[in-house]
Formats: structure tokens, sequence, C-alpha cells
């Protein structure tokens, strides 16, 4: 297989700026959030750059080794990618050790077709931290997050760049495993960001059609690369699952897919495996590319906490500037809907309180400026307006409060000079915005939903975004699924089971107000069992380890124990893990130190 160069790179990045884009970008234009997640999982991570080449170097050799044309260039388009946060690499491809796999959530075995057990559901509801598995596990190597949000330019799918990210990491992930070894899998990630850079509404038919063209894209695109170097790629991609009306932006995508998966490979019989494509919890990559655990998430906020030397302000996030674009709004239209999202920044002319008023109350200029400098800083004008930025002396010789006499730790000090929590909240929308589009200026209330973010999606929207990329993907979908405490037994059991039939590998359910002394006992429960060994998967014996969980610790620690003898007396022979064993523990894995299982 031969790499031809002509990579593009997509425009700003959304986090690190126009200037730390591209091949050579330096540490310095990482935020310090990806900069410290990568210092952790990477050997040598303080220079990322000395690390990337070090391992580019070493894939260059195996691929020069292993007959691979372009060795050169292909080595230089993964060097860029990561060093524009365009992928994330897990740690087992820096390090060549496989990561140990995290005790939490507990799997849970649900691949028959007997009805899901209500209790199972009811520790859902509870928050208990469950992965409820439907299908194939995911990946054994090592994994690569694809950011989606880097492949949208102008209002469109860059097509080019998806598919030529798809093919290198998928030859990447070749070499690095090695002639005859399963390679990793690629996953999908910064789907709700991408959508929003489209125009596109998160929980829209047209939101959902333009994710299968991305995701049949780098589908097509994996299927193309892997057939080429004669792998077993597996069935031609199903495209027809994508409808055939989807929006502009992302038509490209869909016609290119279709063109790949059009084409017969006439490869020689295979000779390994290829590289899945798959969605599944980000972890540790999530803090490199700036997103949350949840690669398939709506966006967080409309407003985001930039990193700069003089600390942390507060600036719109760049997927809402590119989206109003997209969908065709002009200039003016979409700094006014900006300054309705995210706000002016300055209490001037604010409605409420503005430096009038502040100055009627005593306030002098000085303390005004202070004000106007801490706010890029602030959420809320109470935690701006303290007695510890005006100084305490001046609140008491000045306005005569005596600071020890104010709730909230100083907080209270806008009340106490008169303000009302009206004149407040009109002053927080002018000065930190709406932090939504709804309501703003010019904008139809259509065009205005389209901009919401994860705290007004929905579970059932997320639920249909995992089943529309698991119609299109060959490898599984794990699906994290968040919801709060107002969701009752009833919903949740049937978004589990709407979960199973739509083909979705695993469902992670994750209650937002859960508490966490369950998850604490049950990793308690856990540490106690002997190093390499799990208990079981099957329903039954997770219920027992939940049970035992919500006890008190004495009788939690009793039943680590005597679960760690059962496990200990049953004779380890490869047996099937679904088969019933002497002690009735049933799924019961002995792993190797490096965290695979034995066969």
């Amino acid at each position: 297989m031969r790499f031809e160069r002509h990579q593009t790179q997509p425009g700003p990045d959304h986090a690190i700026g126009p200037d730390a884009r591209g091949v050579g970008v330096g540490f310095a234009g990482w935020p310090e959030r990806a900069a410290r997640a990568f210092g952790q999982q990477v050997p040598g991570g303080a220079d990322p750059v000395a690390a990337t080449e070090a391992l580019t170097t070493r894939l260059e050799a195996r691929a020069r080794v292993q007959g691979i044309a372009a060795a050169e260039e292909w080595a230089a388009d993964i060097r860029g990618m990561i060093l524009s946060r365009q992928v994330a690499v897990d740690s087992a491809l820096w390090t060549g050790r496989r990561t140990p796999e995290a005790a939490l959530p507990l799997p849970v075995d649900l691949k028959g077709a007997e009805p899901v057990p209500m209790p199972l559901v009811q520790a859902v509801v509870a928050g208990a931290p469950l992965a409820l598995e439907f299908g194939a596990p995911d990946a054994s190597g090592p994994c690569v997050a694809l950011d989606l949000r880097c492949f949208v330019e102008g209002g469109a799918v860059s097509v080019d760049a998806l598919e030529r990210a798809v093919r290198t990491w998928t030859l990447a992930l070749i070499v690095a495993a090695g002639p005859g070894r399963r390679p990793g899998a690629m996953i999908l990630a910064g789907l709700g960001g991408a959508l929003m850079r489209l125009g596109l509404g998160y929980a829209t038919p047209e939101g959902r059609a333009a994710a299968m063209a991305m995701a049949a894209l780098a589908e097509a695109a994996r299927w193309a690369a892997a057939a080429e170097l004669g792998l077993d790629a597996g069935a031609a991609p199903i495209i027809r699952q994508v409808p055939d009306r989807v929006p502009a932006g992302a038509q490209p995508a869909l016609l290119r897919a279709r063109a790949l998966a059009a084409v017969r490979k006439d490869a020689p019989e295979a000779t390994g495996k290829a590289p899945m494509l798959m969605v599944a919890p980000l972890g540790s990559l999530a803090a490199i590319l700036g997103l949350g655990d949840d690669p398939l998430a709506p966006v967080s906020s409309l407003r985001l906490d930039a990193e700069r030397p003089e600390g942390h302000i507060g600036c719109p996030v760049p997927e809402l500037e590119a989206g109003l674009a997209a969908q065709g709004h002009d200039p003016d239209r979409i700094a006014a809907a900006i300054r309705h999202a995210t706000g002016h920044g300055t209490l001037a002319a604010a409605p409420g309180i503005d430096h009038a008023a502040l100055r009627a109350c005593g306030i002098d200029g000085d303390r005004i400026a202070r004000i106007e400098a801490a706010l890029a800083e602030a959420r809320d004008l109470r935690a701006v307006v303290t007695p510890w930025r005006l100084g305490p002396d001046f609140c008491r010789d000045q306005l005569g409060i005596d600071p020890e006499t104010l709730s909230d730790h100083g907080m209270g000090l806008l009340e106490r000079l008169g303000f009302d929590a009206a004149r407040i909240d009109a002053a927080n929308r002018h000065v930190f915005g709406a932090g939504t589009l709804r309501g703003a200026p010019g904008l139809s209330p259509e065009a205005a939903a389209h901009f919401d973010c994860a705290e007004t999606v929905g579970p059932r929207p997320r639920l249909a975004m995992a089943a529309a990329l698991a119609s299109v993907l060959s490898g599984p979908v794990r699906a994290p699924l968040a919801f709060d405490g107002t969701e009752t037994e009833a919903r949740v059991h049937s978004a589990i089971r709407a979960a199973r039939r739509a083909g979705i590998a695993a469902l992670l359910p994750q209650r937002l107000d859960a508490r966490s002394e369950i998850a604490t006992r049950l990793r308690e429960i856990l540490a106690m069992l002997p190093e390499g060994i799990r208990p079981g998967t099957a329903p039954s014996e997770v219920l027992e380890l939940l049970d035992a969980a919500g006890r008190s610790r004495p009788d939690a620690r009793r039943h680590a124990r005597d679960l760690r003898a059962r496990l200990l007396a049953e004779p380890w022979s490869g047996q099937d893990a679904a088969a019933p064993s002497r002690t009735g523990v049933r799924g019961m894995e002995r792993l190797r130190p490096g965290g695979v299982a034995d066969p």
C-alpha cells in the first residue's frame, strides 16, 4: 500500500489556536489539561515533540521492514496529527504494554435473549456503575481516538482529510501490532462538536444523518485501506443504512463513502485482521482532546474556560461561531448571537447593575476596575463583588458593611448593597450570557435549538445517535448514557431494551447525581480479590456484589473474603466463562499481569 502526500490540515484548532496547528507544533500551544494528561500517560511526555518523534521513528522503521512505501511521509502525517491533537493515542501504543482494565464499571453479560432483570434496572437507577454488555467485546489492542471536530471546516466535512486520517491510522495500528497479531481500534470522538460546526442539531434527524455519513466515510476508508493491504476487513460497509438525503455539509462524505465501498478489491487471501472502527468511552484520551469521556456527547457548554498565561478566561466555544456561519448568518447577527449566549464580558451598560449603579453605592473607579478585571474568570457577579476584592477595610469604612456579617463567605455583598435577585440575574446574563441561543436576536427558535448543549439533550436523543452509528460501523458501539434522578425505572428499562434491539454492543448508564458510596465500596471489595482474578459477569453474580456493596463496611469486607475464597477454590481449567462451576461462581477470569486474559 502506497501513501501519496496530499494531507490537508483542517482550519483553526478548537483549543490550541491557528498558530499551533500542523507538523512541528510545540508543547507551549497545548492547554494545561491536555499537556498534563499527555505527560502522565506517555514516557517522556514532558516533551511531546521528542516523545512523538520517538514513536514515529519506531513505526517508520517497522513500516520499512514490512515493505510499506513512502514510510517517511506516512510517519510525518502521524507526527502532525498527534501534535495538532487531531488524534489522541492510547498509552499502549507508546509503551507497548496493555493498559490494565479498570475495575469499574462492572461488566454485566446480557448477551442472551432473556429479559433484563429488574433488580439490575433498579441498581442502574440507584447509580450503580455498570456496563451492560449486549454484544462482542471491544478491541484488545491499543486505541486511537480521532476528533471529528477537526474534520469539519467551512460548514462541510473535510472529506479528504478524514479519509486520509483513517487510512493513516489503519496502517499505523497494523504496523504497531506486527505480522500475525490483531491490531487495536480507532474510536470516533468529538461528534457533538462536529455537528455543531456543521450547524446541525444533535437531537434532529439531520444531525443523525450527518453523523452516519461521517461514520460511513471513516468505515469505508478503513475497509479500503485494509483490503489494499490484503487484510480481512470484514464485509463491505453498509452504506445503504445512511439516508439518501443528508445535509449539504455531509453530502460529499456520503458520496465518497459510496465510491470507496463500490470498488471491488481483488486482494490476495487475507493475511490478518484489520483494525476496527468503534465508539467507546475515551478514558485518559479525553483530556488530551479537550473532551469528556463520552465520545458521542453533545457540546457541554457554549462557553469555554480557555487557559491563558494570565489565568482562565471565559470565551465562546469555536463550534458556536462556525455553526452559525454554516447556517448562513451574517457576521453582525453571529456577533449578537454569541454575545447573547456567552455575554458581553463587562458591566458597562449592563441592565440592573452597571458602573453608575456601583458608584451610587459608594464604590470608586479603582475598585470598579478591579471588578472588571475579575469578570473574565468568573461565572457569577456574586463571586466577583466581594469584600475580599474591594478590601475589608474599604467595606467597613466606606460602605459601612462588616465583612464578617455577610453570608456565603462574602458573596452576599451585592444583596447588602441593595441589589435584588432580579437585578443581579439581569446583570449576570449581560456579563456572562444566557448559556443558550434560545431568545437570541435574529434567530428563529428552530435555528437556536440546533445549539442546545448536553444538559438539555436528554438520554433518548443520545441513545438514538448511538443506534444510528451502530448501524454503520463494523466495530462495537459502547455508549455512555447520562441521566438524572428524575428518570423512572420504567423509562430506564425501556432505554436498555431499546439499546439491545438497536445493536449497541454495550450501554454504560451514568446517573449524574449518583452518590459515590457504592462505587467506593465496590472498589474496596474488588481490591481484596487476588491479583489477576475478577468475579464473574453473570447478572446474578453482579447483583450479589451490589448487594454486598450496599451493606455496612464490615459486611462488605466479609463478602469480599468469602468471594476470594470461592474464586481461589475454583480450579482454572480454561472452561467457557458462561459454563456453571462447582462453586457457583461463573465467568471468573484469570489475567496475565499485562491485563490480557489467557486464551
